[in-house]
């Protein structure tokens, strides 16, 4: 039996919705696995990552694999995987997330599908650690995470469709456990209802597809004002594109990619001045368009 799984690049966060909102991207994690009897796991590695990525049985992929087949107490079989990876590694986009997704998937369909959307949610969310990121990988769209007593509930709205996107990756990486330990460990009454007031603002503007509203929510006190002294060019990056009227700026979960939402095309100029803004900070970016990707993990036995 061969399989051919596609799972999405995700963005998290949204600004104000810290570890509960999340948004698929038309980046891709691919992979192709052979079944084979001896109880071996083989990978090559392709793409984002190269050269990086372990390939033996540490790789994230495997492990998404063996969790699952642990949960279903299913004997497994060997696996030859070839890997193709488009998203970004270690920079904020859920490279991590859309490779445990592909892999949870596969362990699934490979023991006869037994495991619900649920059910396999609740075993890739150990690995991922963040609701925000796991649930758009297997759903795509724009979704709403709840965590509650170890499971995941969410749900799933359409997003603003006439919205602009573009990713500013970095040339260098910052990790989530760097990024989780900047974040303070409590915060005053005025920052959480600030937090809060943008959050329902955001989404009851996303629910009347109202792009004003929606960026006019996206402010955060949460997590943006201490990541945001990692991430190279947030604050000059946010400030040009709201001084220029064209949209608003995020840290795409961790960071440290940089999320334009705009109302318009950047332009070739724009996007040359983005890129200067990084290069007198000492930095360098790709400026990539995206666009939101409704489709989330997908399977295709060959």
């Amino acid at each position: 039996m061969k399989l051919r799984v596609q799972a999405p690049a995700t963005t998290a966060n949204l600004s104000c919705g810290f570890d509960v909102l999340g948004l698929a991207l038309d980046l891709f994690f691919w992979v192709e696995v052979e079944v084979f009897e001896e109880r071996l796991f083989l990978l090559t590695h392709q793409g984002e990552g190269e050269g990086e990525i372990p390939e033996d049985e540490n790789n994230l992929f495997f492990k998404a694999v063996g969790r699952t087949w642990e949960r279903l107490g299913f004997e497994g079989m060997g696996l030859k995987v070839k890997a193709q990876n488009a998203i970004p590694v270690a920079r904020g986009l859920g490279s991590s997330a859309a490779c445990i997704a592909a892999g949870v998937t596969v362990a699934n369909t490979l023991s006869g599908g037994e495991l619900t959307l649920e059910e396999m949610l609740e075993v890739a969310l150990p690995l991922e650690g963040h609701p925000d990121n796991i649930v758009p990988a297997f759903l795509g769209g724009f979704t709403i995470a709840l965590l509650r007593e170890g499971k995941v509930l969410y749900r799933r709205i359409p997003f603003l469709s006439s919205l602009h996107l573009y990713a500013l990756v970095p040339d260098y990486s910052l990790s989530t456990e760097l990024m989780r330990r900047a974040l303070p460990t409590s915060y005053s009454r005025e920052d959480v209802v600030f937090s809060l007031q943008h959050l329902a603002f955001l989404l009851g503007s996303i629910f009347e597809q109202s792009i004003e509203g929606f960026l006019q929510a996206l402010e955060d006190r949460i997590h943006e004002p201490y990541r945001g002294k990692y991430v190279v060019g947030f604050e000059e990056v946010k400030s040009y594109v709201r001084r220029r009227g064209l949209g608003g700026a995020t840290i795409s979960g961790s960071g440290p990619t940089i999320l334009l939402f705009l109302t318009q095309p950047l332009k070739d100029s724009e996007a040359k001045e983005i890129e200067e803004i990084f290069s007198h900070l000492g930095a360098t970016v790709s400026v990539r368009e995206v666009h939101p990707w409704e489709k989330g993990v997908e399977v295709e036995v060959l």
